[in-house]
């Protein structure tokens, strides 16, 4: 209850700045629209500034046209009676021409007008009375802070995206250049938070998936070949955008233009050019090939383009097993995946544009993950996922744009074990089994139909956007978790003959074993950029979500509608210069419901698959290997434990605060940043029957333990009652500092973060469900010292001429693991016992530079380019995960590890 009345007055504050002002507006954005609420981020630029006369006054009725030299797209807007104009909603691909006009006046022409995602460039123009010639507008091209946005973000051009070394070219890793984020690249952890804080749009569409919580496919799910641009908002981003509490990834898609234009590429990696991995005797088998096709241009010229492309990607890796039973063995690592793209743009008219798209991957891997992890045991993936996105822009008059997006997407994810038998954990020593069950795991499908309506509208020095909408999931998710059984020893056999628990899951009924959640989704938000003064811009917005989860048997999930989530910063150009930028800001960011932990509720509630859990005190437990063939009953009937939904369900939030300076310095922005995220409502799981604390180093056994529970486990009754609730929070604090370069023969994206991240274990049950405050402690995504950063070089000189180096480096200090006794001596048959606090274990650094040295030849139209990719060039050796356990032999002791040197070779051809 605390949690919930701190958000309520928080918001209450916050509610008191802006909501008065707003109300009006987003509910008339709810009604007038239908927007998803993950699909208001804009992939368009607008162009700004001011027309004036030789003498500086304003000039108004001046026609403005700007036009994209690739595509022939046209856009006209006149000037107000202050001289400003806008032109909203324009496409990044190409290059574009504007133009000023006014009878009486010279035309005056700016070219070569470079546009990214969401950016405002600015250009002013002072005509000059007639004259027969067209007057050239000379500005210069280096990178200048953002004058007008609070937002802190970093974006990694279409330059960099195709120069950089990415081993399975995987988008969604070029966030672990952007200031604060940590963990696995593929599933990078935002701002000291867990991996689904973070959203990922595409195009503006929503590209995450209720139920795994994740990008909706494994890597990225887009081929690289078809990527533009990817911009990572990691915080105050505006009401546009949704449904993340922490940080936003958005990727914009390309598209064709009026030349023809493709690729054709081939990457191949072999074991003979490889460093030998950590705990290997000999290099063991490790093969890769990728290969791309692309092509893209007119149907009809300056009306209608396209843009497809093809990816397929093939690896066979080894990992290492260092379980001492089977010391030195390899298993197979083998993944397939195919990704096709394609995309349609069609201009009807200076005032409308069409476009719509198809993705697809396919998906297959056969994942056995080595480090104590016995050979035949892991899992086996199939994940295919299908998208169409249709978009229509509309300008309605010269100072109003609608944006309409419609976007369907299958995700399919099937999970099964690799060894269909009894899972057998014997801790800091071994893992062998299945825990997934007869049925497997995943989602089969996920369904999602989502529309977003987004309104621009320029207003004198206002640029306003609202918009509101819906969306709608459709989940069928089956689970029988440990349904084979499953058995947990505090150690090796030679020390630990006997487990000391027994779990299996029982399914009662076939219904109990699978879920079908539904999920409804709305939102309205409203967003002022007003541009109070020259150098001066107030950033003003106000954003509603509000969702129901249904259809999850014995669980009625309640709905949160108080999630008002106003936003508020500034940002101020000292001297009106536009070479130093000074913001901050303050506002709240509501998280979207994740399907999993609601979906438990049904799979292992009452009316779900029974829970058992059995030591060797219970007349019941089998003789290992055995399992339980039915569900005893009467008075035989063992207690269960369950999984039920709290009464007050309410959707996690944020507040995230910044102040933060940019810096133009010789073609480079630098940037420093002190951020804010304190995380409220947070997820967490409680046992609402927990035994009394145990007071340590005291032991007792389950027996005593359930003496001590509020309702005494009795046959056919309940031990643990795991409730899902609120009772989460996070705390981050850092200072970031950031540097961009896009221009020249350097162009880079770098960044360093020092930073505390600390969380209560929430989405994990704690130790003490009497003391969850006892779990707080260093998050698992902490890292206090964090370089990441991007480097594209084209060689200087005439020797040099087409030779380029690339390179990403990647820099951390130790992450933190919980030390365990690896037994249950607490008695709650949760098998977490821990001598101290949590996360008191520190891994090594890690250090990584992966780099990539290429020749390219040129011709009138057509580059060839040879390329060689060194990942880990330095063969530094990165320990992942450590054993834990204190009654382990190899406690303290790494158990597996990141890549070591890999090499790669490249031909590529672009025309």
């Amino acid at each position: 209850m605390a949690i919930q009345n701190l958000k309520d007055e928080t918001a209450r504050v916050y509610n008191r700045l802006l909501m008065n002002a707003m109300r009006a507006a987003v509910i008339a954005g709810i009604l007038a629209a239908t927007a998803a609420p993950a699909m208001a981020q804009s992939v368009s630029a607008v162009i700004e500034g001011t027309v004036r006369g030789q003498t500086g006054a304003p000039l108004e009725g001046a026609t403005i046209t700007a036009r994209n030299v690739a595509t022939g797209l046209e856009r006209r807007v006149t000037s107000t009676a202050d001289g400003r104009y806008a032109v909203t909603s324009l496409p990044i691909e190409g290059t574009y021409e504007v133009t000023a006009q006014l009878q009486g006046f010279a035309p005056a022409v700016r070219g070569n007008v470079a546009l990214g995602a969401d950016e405002r460039v600015t250009i002013n123009f002072s005509l000059t009375v007639s004259a027969s010639e067209t007057v050239t507008v000379s500005t210069s091209t280096e990178p200048l802070p953002d004058r007008d946005r609070s937002t802190v973000q970093q974006t990694v051009n279409e330059q960099m995206i195709q120069s950089l070394p990415l081993l399975g070219r995987n988008f969604v890793q070029l966030a672990s250049l952007a200031a604060g984020f940590t963990g696995n690249p593929d599933f990078p952890s935002p701002q000291g938070q867990v991996y689904w804080s973070n959203n990922v749009l595409v195009d503006g569409a929503s590209h995450f998936s209720k139920w795994r919580s994740a990008p909706r496919a494994f890597s990225s799910g887009y081929g690289l070949e078809s990527i533009a641009e990817v911009q990572v908002l990691t915080n105050l981003f505006s009401a546009e955008v949704g449904e993340a509490l922490a940080s936003v990834i958005s990727a914009v898609t390309r598209s064709g233009t009026n030349e023809f234009h493709g690729s054709a590429l081939l990457f191949v990696r072999n074991e003979a050019l490889d460093a030998t991995p950590a705990f290997a005797v000999t290099k063991p088998p490790a093969r890769a090939q990728q290969y791309a096709f692309s092509l893209g241009g007119p149907l009809v010229k300056d009306r209608t383009h396209f843009w497809g492309s093809y990816e397929a990607r093939r690896s066979r890796d080894r990992n290492i097993v260092v379980s001492p039973a089977a010391l030195n063995a390899t298993v197979p690592d083998d993944q397939d995946e195919r990704l096709a793209f394609f995309r349609v743009d069609h201009q009807g008219g200076p005032r409308q544009q069409l476009t719509a798209r198809y993705n697809g991957q396919f998906f297959r891997w056969h994942d056995e993950p080595g480090g104590l992890v016995l050979p035949g045991t892991g899992t086996s993936y199939t994940n295919t996922a299908h998208t169409i996105l249709v978009t229509h822009g509309l300008q309605v008059s010269n100072r109003t744009l609608s944006e309409l997006r419609l976007q369907f997407a299958r995700y399919i994810d099937i999970r099964e074990d690799l060894q269909p038998g009894v899972f057998v954990l014997r801790a800091g020593y071994s893992v062998q089994g299945g825990a997934l069950g007869p049925l497997g795991f995943g989602a089969n499908p996920e369904d999602t139909w989502e529309g977003a309506d987004t309104v621009s509208l320029w207003k004198g020095r206002h640029v306003l956007k609202y918009g509101g909408g819906a969306r709608y999931v459709r989940s069928h998710n089956p689970s029988i978790s440990f349904g084979r059984g499953a058995y947990y020893f505090a150690g090796p056999p030679d020390l630990f003959r006997a487990p000391f628990l027994f779990i299996q899951g029982v399914p009662e009924a076939t219904a109990g074993t699978v879920a079908d959640p539904r999920s409804i989704s709305a939102s309205g938000f409203i967003q002022d950029d007003w541009h109070v003064r020259p150098g001066v811009t107030l950033n003003a917005g106000l954003r509603y979500d509000v969702e129901r989860v249904f259809n999850v048997r014995g669980y009625d999930a309640p709905v949160d509608k108080n999630n008002l989530q106003p936003r508020i910063g500034a940002a101020w150009s000292p001297r009106g210069s536009g070479r130093i930028a000074i913001h901050g800001g303050i506002g709240i960011y509501t998280q979207q419901q994740i399907l999993y932990p609601i979906n438990r509720v049904q799979l292992e509630g009452i009316e779900g698959v029974a829970m058992v859990s059995l030591t060797p005190a219970s007349p019941l437990m089998p003789a290992f290997p055995g399992i339980l063939p039915a569900l005893p009953t009467g008075p035989l009937a063992p207690p269960r434990d369950i999984y039920r939904g709290g009464v007050s369900l309410a959707n996690p939030y944020s507040i995230q605060s910044s102040v933060g300076m940019e810096r133009a310095l010789f073609g480079t922005v630098l940037a420093a940043d002190y951020i804010q995220l304190h995380g409220r409502s947070l997820l967490s799981l409680i046992d609402v029957n927990a035994p009394a604390s145990n007071a340590k180093p005291g032991q007792r056994t389950v027996a005593e333990a359930d003496a001590t529970r509020p309702l005494v486990p009795a046959p056919g009754t309940y031990r643990r009652i795991i409730t899902l609730g609120n009772q989460g929070r996070s705390w981050y604090r850092a200072i970031q500092i950031k540097a961009r370069r896009s221009m020249g023969r350097v162009q880079t994206v770098a960044s360093y973060t020092l930073s505390r991240a600390d969380d209560m274990g929430n989405y994990e049950l704690p130790e003490d469900s009497r003391d969850p405050r006892a779990d707080k402690a260093r998050a698992d995504a902490d890292v206090r010292h964090n370089v990441g950063g991007g480097v594209t070089w084209e060689l200087p000189g005439a020797r040099l001429d087409g030779w380029s180096l690339s390179g990403i480096g990647t820099f951390r200090s130790n992450r933190p693991y919980t030390i365990s006794w690896g037994d249950d001596r607490n008695g709650t048959t949760q098998g977490d016992a821990r001598p101290g606090a949590r996360n008191t274990g520190k891994t090594g650094a890690f250090r990584n530079i992966d780099v990539a040295l290429a020749r390219r030849f040129r011709t009138s139209r057509t580059v060839i380019e040879g390329r060689l990719e060194a990942f880990n060039i330095l063969n530094a050796t990165n320990y992942d995960q450590y054993v834990g356990q204190l009654l382990s032999p190899l406690f303290a002791r790494p158990v597996s590890a990141f890549p070591p040197r890999r090499l790669q070779l490249a031909a590529i051809v672009r025309f």
